[in-house]
């Protein structure tokens, strides 16, 4: 496709005046005026004629296997330039590509061919899970003037995944086991304050006096404790709410990303530690389940699970999806509940659920904070709009943490941390919970 730029026109539209004055000076030269347009219209065929040719040009795009959401990742352009002249000058383009899917929407990116080919990125951004399509490519460059422009599209047929990013999974699992390991190599017990009988020890100053066995103490005639080893075969279910609100954004990703980000580490450090690990989602209905399992490989069908959960825009029956839930648990077991809520009347049915839920499994409830919340309530308002705005985010606030209190009440333990420290707070109350053996 053959334009003129910018420059062009502005050059076409600095011969009118021109033409205009000759005309009022003198009436009888009006042939004269005809020279600054085709003098205009000269200069732009020549440096049509000296812009790179678009046939000479061959693009060519690879894409990473696997995109993930929230991480840059970049596509390949390789250009390779076939010029009919032995000399190849150097080419500045403009590169746009034409996607669609759940990425984000990329900008021109400037790159300079010297030689005859070269290999530039081009950056790429998932925001959420699902299939992304490249259309098309296309390319931009200009005369040796500036006063022809050509623009070229190629047509592509390419697709790539986006899934959550596992290596942040790994990685943070990684991190996190080498600051619990031990130097050297060494069996480890596991020992703690779970269930399982592990062994009997001297009663020592500073341990709890309910672990000591009156029984065996009398017998040898010494103080003697319990010791107890922490379970490794305990169920652990991720229930993920996929209604309206948990598709709402935090920066460029959506919550249902943040829930599933935060799951995937958990669920590894769980696998890891010898524990079962499932999963369901639920909206206005019970639409899909993980039956646990264990192991490390287990891994591979929990992502396979999270990346199938749908961006839904219904509104979300917790009293529905729990009481299939539970109806699907065996025996006792840890609920990792993801969700979301706005106000005290509309989380009424939501607490009231968790209320018979916590009589028999042990229930981390987790949201988003509302990074929004804070700056507004504390911003020091400059006008009536702003004082609104600080009364209203104060009533929400208080109105969220009444929420919270009811649900720790009940029993359960409540993570309300933004998007970036969800992980560690929720790896936190596993330990606590695994530490404590409630379950």
């Amino acid at each position: 496709m053959l334009r003129p730029s910018l420059k062009a026109l502005a050059l076409f539209a600095a011969t009118i005046p021109v033409t205009a004055l000759i005309v009022a000076l003198t009436p009888d030269l009006w042939r004269l005026t005809l020279i600054a347009p085709i003098l205009a219209l000269a200069a732009l065929g020549v440096d049509l004629a000296r812009a790179f040719p678009d046939r000479d040009l061959d693009p060519e795009i690879s894409l990473p296997t696997l995109l993930f959401v929230g991480r840059e990742s970049q596509a390949l352009l390789s250009l390779k330039a076939y010029p009919q002249k032995k000399t190849v000058r150097k080419l500045q383009l403009e590169a746009l590509l034409e996607l669609d899917g759940p990425l984000k929407p990329p900008g021109p990116q400037t790159i300079t061919l010297q030689g005859v080919e070269g290999v530039f990125p081009l950056p790429i951004l998932g925001l959420r899970r699902g299939q992304a399509d490249l259309r098309a490519l296309w390319l931009r460059w200009r005369g040796p003037w500036g006063l022809a422009e050509i623009r070229s599209r190629r047509t592509l047929e390419l697709s790539v995944m986006v899934s959550q990013d596992v290596y942040r999974v790994h990685q943070d699992t990684i991190n996190f086991y080498s600051r619990q390991s031990l130097i050297g190599v060494k069996p480890q017990p596991f020992r703690g304050e779970g269930a399982e009988f592990e062994s009997l020890t001297e009663f020592a100053t500073g341990m709890d006096p309910r672990r000591i066995d009156w029984k065996r103490s009398g017998r040898h005639r010494r103080l003697l404790a319990r010791e107890f080893r922490q379970e490794r075969n305990n169920l652990i279910v991720f229930g993920f709410d996929t209604g309206r609100l948990s598709q709402e954004p935090v920066g460029e990703v959506t919550k249902l990303d943040h829930f599933v980000a935060a799951a995937l580490r958990l669920g590894w450090v769980c696998l890891k530690s010898g524990d079962l690990v499932g999963g369901c989602g639920y909206d206005l209905t019970f639409h899909s389940f993980l039956q646990p399992g264990r192991g490390v490989r287990f891994f591979t069908q929990l992502r396979a699970f999270t990346a199938g959960l749908d961006y839904g825009l219904k509104e979300t029956n917790h009293t529905l999806a729990l009481a299939e839930l539970s109806g699907r648990l065996p025996h006792r077991a840890l609920i990792v509940l993801f969700t979301e809520f706005i106000d005290e009347v509309s989380s009424e049915l939501l607490v009231e659920s968790l209320a018979l839920l916590t009589r028999r499994h042990m229930v981390i409830f987790v949201t988003v904070g509302d990074p929004l919340l804070p700056t507004l309530k504390n911003q020091r308002p400059s006008s009536l709009q702003g004082l609104a705005s600080s009364v209203l985010a104060d009533n929400f606030a208080k109105s969220r943490e009444l929420v919270l209190n009811r649900i720790r009440r009940l029993g359960a333990y409540c993570v309300d941390a933004p998007a970036g420290q969800i992980t560690s707070e929720l790896l936190n109350r596993y330990l606590l919970i695994k530490q404590r053996g409630l379950l």
